[in-house]
């Protein structure tokens, strides 16, 4: 592979987790690292004209908030859970990764929740089907930049077949990916059963992007919802 941009290739080797001799740096305890997480808030863009919805979308969209907001809490503890795990018995990260996710933020999922037309503009984007209810809400969700684009390296004693055993040569964010994905799963179930959003999936199973999207929903509410 070339690459264009001289210093894309360290960028790919420090994602990756690659050593370098410059890694030698003074390593915090996994206190200060867990510090340094806990302050980051949701990442959640809002492509939207709040004013403009009725009471029905209104509930809706703060189900959403809510929906994101908690996903991320049990993302955010988990990843630091397997982040303690993986440095103890797996394979020691560089203090200059650690610095590197957490100053790009590759910790937290991403969010975009939006309606309208620029739903369906985003959806013309991504080459999804455009059709929409106009009361319902679109809700499309990324997972962090190297759970997106690495989730194939490790993790080939987890679940899915797809995996590639790297022997921890590199960090294995396939490991970590494993582990995250159960956590979206039951939120989301959570969600579904307690709060009564319905997630009607857009993209096809297996279709996802890594720069873009790994969900897109459709958001509503089950019609018979105790909820409302």
């Amino acid at each position: 592979m070339e690459f264009s941009n001289p210093n894309q290739f360290k960028k790919m080797r420090l994602l990756e987790g690659f050593k370098h001799p410059e890694d030698i740096w003074d390593i915090e305890t996994f206190d200060d690292i867990k510090k340094r997480i806990e302050q980051f808030s949701p990442n959640i863009t809002e492509l939207i004209s709040e004013k403009e919805l009725n009471v029905e979308m209104k509930r809706r969209l703060e189900k959403i908030r809510t929906f994101c907001n908690e996903l991320s809490q049990d993302f955010k503890q988990t990843f630091l859970s397997l982040l303690k795990q993986y440095r103890h018995e797996r394979r020691e990260i560089s203090q200059k990764i650690v610095d590197y996710f957490i100053e790009k933020n590759f910790v937290l999922p991403n969010f975009i929740i939006t309606n309208g037309k620029q739903a369906r503009a985003l959806l013309e984007e991504y080459g999804v089907d455009g059709n929409m209810n106009e009361q319902n809400l679109l809700l499309v969700f990324q997972l962090p930049k190297p759970l997106a684009q690495f989730w194939w390296k490790g993790g080939a004693d987890s679940w899915g077949d797809m995996s590639v055993d790297i022997k921890d040569q590199t960090i294995e964010w396939g490991h970590f990916y494993r582990e995250l994905m159960p956590v979206v799963w039951e939120t989301q179930g959570r969600h579904e059963n307690e709060k009564g959003l319905n997630f009607q999936r857009k993209n096809n199973i297996g279709q996802h992007n890594p720069n873009k999207y790994y969900y897109i929903w459709e958001m509503s509410e089950w019609e018979n919802s105790e909820y409302k």
